[in-house]
Formats: structure tokens, sequence, C-alpha cells
């Protein structure tokens, strides 16, 4: 389904949806979707193309346009940015520079990516948190379904219930540290201690305004905790106890994700890395509303816009929103092929790769391949009671570090074909 929903999409500009009066390249769909996209294809240059219209239609003060191409100009001829839609033009190339390693897709788009730290930093001044201007907010999510999801469809609701202006602030430092990290690649030392202040300031700001003493967030939504744990925008002392409260607002929740497009790409990542892959496993496989295979049980080839396109008593949800093929939540692609099947990069472009299995309850065994710059990786598992198989392809010229579920060990292999048990 997420492979039959980038097909059907991915057509000269990365659109929301073939079938509807719509078929805009929206920036908050790609990003979010970028890191799976760059597995199930190559998307290098398509991107590239795609980052060169973002450039081009980005306003005067950096700001990025809802989609690309501007198909929404305002008479009044003004740029309107959301965040983590605008996001994208930091988001998406630093995302193919680790997947293919060509520092030139940073050189291309550094004026860009600069552009829009710049618009954030002038609309948040000396406060240093982005709270002007409209946002999607946590498109979608069901935190606020009751106040749309059965009745007319309403902007404001679909927003979710996370605080834009903490969803547009979070953004903020993140852009900031991948923007950082971009400048460090190309050797712009000037810029990269320019903006690390700027990190710094944004962080200390965060912190003051969305954290108490104690460690609670002012937002704690299943998206507000993913989004400070995702970015690093706490205290590291407080990361576990918010982790904690992230599965407990899980299991309020009937064992289910109330996330919006914003949220739910980071949900399964969370919460492997904090430690609950078991219940990132189960979130996985639920076939119940809302999940994500609820709609294979309604019969679905592509990933929907909404979780509940279908109703559980068969009826549609409302025709004015409403898509069979939307991509972004196949965004769960990319936890499922680096931490359930085992495929990352250490290094860009899979110089060095990591190998590193995690196999879940209810699924006994995984095979996937990925070709990288280098040549065609593969992984093969098997998961029983007794014993754990693995079988491991590494292409020419690189190295992998081959780690093994529930055991800290791990070896470092070169080239070859591998045989593990």
């Amino acid at each position: 389904n997420i492979q039959w929903g980038q097909r059907g999409n991915f057509l000269d500009v990365p659109t929301d949806c073939p079938q509807r009066d719509e078929r805009l390249g929206w920036t908050g769909d790609a990003q979010v979707f970028a890191s799976t996209a760059v597995y199930n294809f190559n998307t290098e240059l398509f991107f590239k193309k795609w980052l060169k219209d973002l450039a081009a239609d980005q306003g005067d003060k950096g700001e990025v346009p809802f989609v690309i191409p501007d198909a929404l100009i305002r008479d009044d001829g003004k740029v309107l940015s959301s965040a983590a839609w605008g996001d994208a033009a930091v988001i998406i190339p630093w995302t193919l520079y680790r997947a293919y390693g060509d520092k030139r897709i940073l050189e291309n788009q550094y004026s860009s990516m600069k552009g829009w730290i710049d618009y954030l930093s002038s609309e948040a001044g000396n406060e240093y948190l982005w709270k002007t201007g409209a946002h999607f907010g946590d498109w979608l999510a069901l935190d606020m379904e009751q106040y749309f999801t059965y009745q007319k469809f309403s902007l404001n609701a679909a927003t979710g219930g996370t605080d834009k202006y903490y969803i547009a602030s979070a953004f903020f430092a993140y852009s900031t540290e991948l923007f950082i990290k971009a400048a460090s690649e190309l050797g712009k030392n000037e810029d990269v201690q320019k903006y690390k202040n700027l990190y710094k300031n944004i962080i200390e700001a965060f912190r003051n305004e969305y954290v108490t003493n104690n460690g609670r967030l002012v937002c704690e939504t299943q998206t507000g905790m993913l989004l400070a744990l995702k970015f690093d925008l706490i205290e590291e002392k407080f990361k576990d106890d918010i982790a904690k409260r992230l599965v407990v607002n899980i299991k309020s929740h009937n064992m289910q994700m109330v996330t919006g497009f914003v949220g739910t790409p980071y949900l399964c990542p969370v919460l492997t890395e904090y430690g609950y892959h078991d219940i990132a496993g189960e979130l996985l496989l639920q076939t119940k509303y809302p999940s994500w295979l609820y709609p294979v049980t309604k019969g679905a080839t592509t990933i929907w816009e909404r979780w509940n396109g279908i109703k559980p008593d068969g009826s549609f949800e409302n025709a004015e929103m409403n898509s069979f093929n939307h991509y972004a939540y196949g965004a769960i692609g990319d936890w499922m092929y680096k931490k359930l099947l085992g495929i990352s990069e250490i290094e860009p472009g899979y110089k060095m790769i990591r190998i590193s299995p995690m196999p879940i309850k209810g699924i006994e065994s995984a095979e996937g391949s990925y070709e990288t710059p280098y040549g065609t990786v593969k992984v093969s598992w098997k998961n029983d009671k007794d014993s754990f198989k693995l079988d491991v392809v590494v292409p020419a010229n690189t190295t992998a570090r081959i780690e093994f579920p529930s055991s800290q060990q791990g070896v470092t292999v070169g080239s070859g074909e591998y045989h593990f048990e």
C-alpha cells in the first residue's frame, strides 16, 4: 500500500493525491514521507528537481509556500507558510544527503535552507519562539476527532489537539539543528557558529515556555511528547519519564494512536528508541480503527488520507475531504525498514551500514533489500522460540555494523555474504 501510494503520486511533483480536484505538491506530505520514499525508489533526481521549484517559489523573506509549485497564491501575493510544511526546505535535502551521500544537494539547496531558517528567526524575534501566523498543526489528529469527524469539515478542528505554536517552535529548533549539520558538512564554519547560538536560544526559550521545572510538558498530547523526545527539546533527565507518560497516554486511548500528519511519523521510532519497541510493534499490527492496517481490512490498496475514510460501520467520511490515496501516513515504512527489517545508514550514502533487526511479536520473519549507491544490501531473518537466524549481504566497498536483537554484542564486517544464528 505504501509503495502504490508513492507510485500514484510521485509524478513530476509529489502530489498529495492523484484522484481529486487538488493534486498539489503539499510540502508537509512530502517532508514526512521523504525518508520512506528514498527506501522505496531512487528519488534523488525527483526530489532535486522539486526542491529547485521550492527554492524558486520561496518568498522574499524565505517563506516556503504550502504547496510547490505554488498554486495557492493569494490576491495580495503573500506567501503563506506553516510549520512542518515549510520545513521541507531543510528536512528533505538533509534526508537526501543521508541516503545518497552527495553533498551537492546541500550545496544546491543551501541558500534555500538558510532562507527558511532566517524567515523563522525573523518571525520569532528575540523571543526565539515561532508564535505567529496560521498553521496546520498536527493535521487530522484524532485528539480533536469529536469536533470534526462526524460533522462538516473544519480547518481549525482538523489541526488536532496539540498547540500549533508548540509545534511551530519545535520544528524551528529541529530545522535549525539540521541546518547546522548541513553547514558543518559544507565547511561553513561561520554559519555553524552563528546558528549554534541561535539553536541554543531556541532550546532555552522552548524549555522556559513549554516545560515545567519538574519536566512536565505544557502540551502532553501524544504528538507533543513525541516532538519533545524526537527533537531533543528537553533535558536528558526528563526524557524517560516523558516516554513513560507517552505509553500511558497510548494505553489510555485503548492502546491506539491519536496522532496526525505531524506526530504519526515519529510514533514508532520514538517508542523504539526509548525501550518500548513492543508497544511500537503492537501499534503496527493493530487492525481496529485507527491503525495502519484498519484500511486494509476495508480493502485499501494504497494509504488513506484519514484513518477513517471508510468508517467502521461501512459509511464514508465526509466527501469534502476524503482521499483513498494519500501517502503521508505511509511514513511508517521508514521505521519498518530501519528497525523491523534492520537496514539503515551510519555514514551518508551507506558507506557504513547498520544492520540491526528488531523483531516484534506477531512477525516471525522478514526479508528485504535496499539499493545503496554502492550496490544492494540484503537482510533476511527468522525468529522463533529457540533461535534467531540472520542472513546478510553487504555490498562492495562498504562496511557494516551488524547488531543482534536483545544483545549488546555486534560485529563489523566488510563486503560479502554472512549467516548468523
